[in-house]
């Protein structure tokens, strides 16, 4: 009968020690710096390389998108361009965007050639595609676009109504952007930001490119075909 209390004692007293220990674990405060950094510092490092690379990307679309602007800005105040004045303004957009590599700019000059109803119907615009007056920088993918069919199918649905006789000109801009980390650390793969920005001339009836044969007509001599006064 005796060991039979005795065994029931030790049992109990087993439980309470190790009872005791859990308790005294849970209170427990001290720790090792090192396995906790091992544990949290990728995990971290990963979170940090993530948003850096959210930032920058947004950065260089925004930076895209408003040296679009800029150029686009410039060309509405002027009457003409050339191969020479493309090939500038590709260079200011690459140095713009902060895009060295793989850069392009494409003007295409297009006309409301028919009555408005015409021009504007979402289902079948008919839209003139200026192709004299178009032109594109030297690059991959930057060609200019080859026939009417082809302009609209590709800029119909980003060009805003128009008025029977205006004319206006898009600009298309591309700038590579590759990320500094792994995309499949990041999720952030090497891109393209290609940017489309609808502009009317300001103070011209439209842009026109002088070139391959072609002389512009100086507005302030001759505007429309009418000498100014």
């Amino acid at each position: 009968m005796s060991e039979i209390f005795s065994n029931r004692s030790a049992r109990k007293s087993r439980f309470g020690s190790v009872s005791r220990r859990m308790k005294a674990f849970q209170q427990e405060e001290r720790g090792s710096i090192t396995i906790e950094s091992l544990i949290i510092l990728p995990l971290l490092f990963s979170a940090l390389m993530a948003l850096f690379t959210y930032y920058d990307a947004y950065r260089k679309q925004s930076l895209s998108l408003r040296a679009n602007y800029a150029i686009s800005d410039f060309l509405s105040r002027v009457y003409k361009y050339d191969n020479t004045t493309v090939t500038g303004l590709d260079n200011l957009f690459s140095y713009l965007s902060k895009t060295s590599e793989k850069s392009w700019i494409r003007i295409t000059v297009v006309k409301c050639d028919v009555v408005d109803t015409q021009c504007n119907n979402p289902l079948d615009r008919k839209l003139k595609y200026m192709s004299t007056d178009s032109a594109a920088s030297p690059g991959e993918g930057s060609a200019k676009y080859t026939d009417e069919a082809q302009m609209i199918n590709a800029l119909g649905a980003k060009i805003p109504n128009m008025y029977e006789g205006e004319y206006l000109f898009v600009l298309e801009t591309s700038a590579s952007y590759r990320p500094i980390f792994p995309g499949s650390w990041t999720g952030i793969y090497s891109t393209d930001f290609k940017q489309s920005v609808v502009t009317k001339s300001r103070e011209f009836q439209f842009l026109c490119f002088e070139g391959e044969g072609k002389t512009c007509v100086d507005p302030n001599v001759t505007f429309a075909g009418s000498t100014s006064g």
